[in-house]
């Protein structure tokens, strides 16, 4: 278990708890200090039922906008109960990628599990680009393609469902047990079904939640490919394509699931091919569009990699020979934007000159394309608190002060917390009067622990004194969440927070001792606070 715990750590300081929330300040705690990290969650595995009584898993809870008008409920558990759950899968992620069907057979490509030590990653590369280029591949032998998706897939999977696949694993052991409890503590309402959402655990519990479905349909020969809940068939006439909908119906509904109605079409193999042609490599060909272009291009860069420099000057090449600016022009002037080739676009402007970087970011920011461009709005923030250190003052007044107005306008955007808590973010960079004033407000006006902490660390960033002070009276009402940020907000205080820490650490669990131990070792070499 030592190793699985050593992995969970590693991943998570590498590479966050999940790929929806703000990265808790945690993830810096765990690449600091990974031996003390690994220290308390031995003793949580040693003493887990006691653990489990005393300080239970707590869990942020919100919703996250998926496309105009649709949502869904996210998790963020806390960092090390998270890691833990991490380091349970990770114990069996090989017993359980050893019963999948083999990548060879190029069938699944979500989440194949391969531990890098190096890169700290646990999935091999294979995305979702790699999966629609294979089903292209196959649409070119059998004429009838059938594409669809799960509906509500995470929420809707079973607990028993995984406690089942988890027992014929060849050796669960007693993690069998144990992960069944975590995804209980997790449940929003007590139910025995859904699976936290975003993080890597999960998705490792995901796959093996439908392994039977991919065992059925390959005994049956029946031509596939699946990447996470999406799935395409190949079938030779329309009748067979029918049939085959109805045995994977049968197949999803055996385990509590169902197909997305909306997005189930059975179509002819041009059709498939002319909607999946942007995926198709570009070659040398002149009339290929910016769009298809900025698709073929990978986005990933490790700056640790031993060619690093040559891998972005690379990258900088590639997206320089596509008009990033105007294909997001292109976005904002329709009704409704295409969010595959919108968040490609905006991730791209991280590898542009740094003059062209403020015009690309006035075009996403502009009033009137954010509620064209709501479906992708985290991915903006993400961008522009990526590169806002580095951009000229006059872009980051223009950032700061369309921010500002979304919240004087009382925009519908901010209404969404997950939206909020990168605003949150972004606005923290840099200090103003008026921001002060209104992060101030927020905290008194929400009740989100993930919005109430990010505001607790800015505000001590800024070293607003008389704030803090104020607050260390209401501690005892705080969150669990909140409680450990102010725990190292208390740093700005000097001897006033000196004594605070002295008189209330009776109060804190083994996980906030350490935090505070890896703080106190940081702050007299970097005041800045880990937002």
């Amino acid at each position: 278990m030592k190793e699985a715990i050593r992995e969970a750590l590693k991943n998570i300081a590498s590479h966050g708890d999940t790929d929806i929330f703000p990265f808790p300040f945690e993830c810096h705690l765990f690449h600091d200090e990974p031996e003390k990290c690994a220290e308390v969650l031995e003793n949580l595995h040693a003493n887990f039922e006691e653990c489990m009584s005393t300080y239970p898993p707590d869990m942020i809870e919100i919703l996250s906008q998926v496309g105009y008008t649709g949502f869904r409920w996210a998790a963020q558990i806390e960092p090390f109960w998270n890691a833990y759950y991490l380091a349970c899968v990770l114990k069996l992620a090989d017993q359980i990628e050893s019963q999948r069907i083999l990548e060879e057979d190029e069938t699944i490509y979500s989440y194949r599990f391969c531990w890098q030590d190096e890169t700290g990653k646990l999935f091999k590369d294979s995305t979702w680009r790699d999966y629609k280029r294979r089903c292209i591949q196959l649409s070119n032998k059998h004429p009838c393609v059938v594409v669809t998706d799960i509906a509500d897939f995470y929420p809707r999977i079973y607990h028993h469902k995984i406690d089942n696949a988890l027992s014929r694993l060849p050796n669960p052991g007693d993690l069998r047990n144990r992960i069944m409890r975590l995804l209980s503590s997790f449940s929003r309402i007590n139910v025995s079904y859904g699976l936290p959402i975003g993080g890597p655990a999960s998705r490792v519990l995901a796959e093996l939640s439908l392994m039977a479905v991919d065992r059925h349909l390959k005994t049956r020969q029946i031509v596939f490919c699946r990447y996470a809940d999406d799935f395409c068939l190949f079938c030779d006439d329309k009748s067979a394509a029918y049939k085959t909908l109805v045995f994977l119906s049968e197949l999803l509904f055996d385990e509590g699931l169902v197909l997305n109605k909306k997005k189930t079409r059975i179509i002819t193999a041009e059709e498939f091919r002319e909607t999946s042609k942007a995926f198709l490599p570009t070659g040398d060909d002149k009339d290929t569009s910016d769009e298809r272009k900025l698709l073929n291009i990978s986005l990933r860069y490790d700056p640790y990699s031993p060619t690093a420099e040559e891998d972005y000057e690379n990258l900088k090449e590639a997206v320089g020979e596509v008009d990033i600016v105007g294909i997001l022009g292109r976005e904002v002037a329709k009704t409704a934007i295409d969010p595959t080739v919108s968040k490609q676009a905006i991730n791209a402007i991280k590898a542009l000159d740094p003059q062209l970087q403020g015009g690309a970011i006035r075009t996403i920011l502009d009033q009137s394309n954010l509620e064209v461009l709501s479906p992708v709005f985290v991915t903006i923030l993400r961008l522009v608190r990526s590169v806002y250190v580095d951009l000229l003052d006059v872009d980051k007044d223009f950032v700061d002060n369309t921010l500002l107005a979304l919240h004087q306008n009382a925009s519908p955007l901010l209404s969404v917390d997950l939206n909020l808590s990168y605003t949150i973010q972004v606005i923290g960079q840099r200090k103003s009067q008026a921001k002060e004033e209104l992060l101030v407000k927020l905290f008194e006006t929400h009740q989100s622990p993930l919005i109430r902490r990010l505001i607790i660390l800015i505000l001590a960033d800024w070293e607003c004194h008389y704030w803090l002070s104020g607050l260390k009276r209401r501690y005892a009402g705080l969150s669990s969440w909140e409680k450990r940020a102010f725990i190292l907000a208390s740093y700005v205080l000097g001897d006033e927070g000196d004594h605070w820490r002295k008189h209330v650490k009776r109060s804190w669990t083994p996980m906030d001792n350490v935090a505070r131990d890896w703080f106190c070792k940081r702050y007299p070499k970097n005041k800045k606070m880990p937002i």
